[in-house]
């Protein structure tokens, strides 16, 4: 009984990876161009996406500086409140 599972057993598994080798017909041609056009245009939003992120972290270190500046002349002026009667 045992050998029998086991010999059912190896013929499935053989007749299964048949069934799913035997099922590929390969790739065309127009199948690579698009492939190959979906990585172009991967290739192409990464680069959008990297340029945003420069930019971002540019406008972000304007900000700062412009807050820094705030707080500067908030101090100032606070200097001067104190200062003045």
């Amino acid at each position: 009984m045992r050998n029998l599972f086991f010999v059912l057993l190896t013929f499935a598994m053989l007749a299964g990876s048949t069934f799913l080798v035997g099922c590929g017909g390969g790739v065309s041609e127009e199948q690579i161009q698009q492939l190959n056009d979906l990585k172009a245009e991967v290739d192409a939003l990464q680069s959008q996406v990297n340029a945003k992120l420069d930019e971002k972290s540019d406008l972000q270190k304007q900000v700062a500086d412009k807050e820094a500046k705030v707080k500067e002349w908030q101090g100032i002026a606070e200097a001067v409140r104190k200062n003045c009667p």
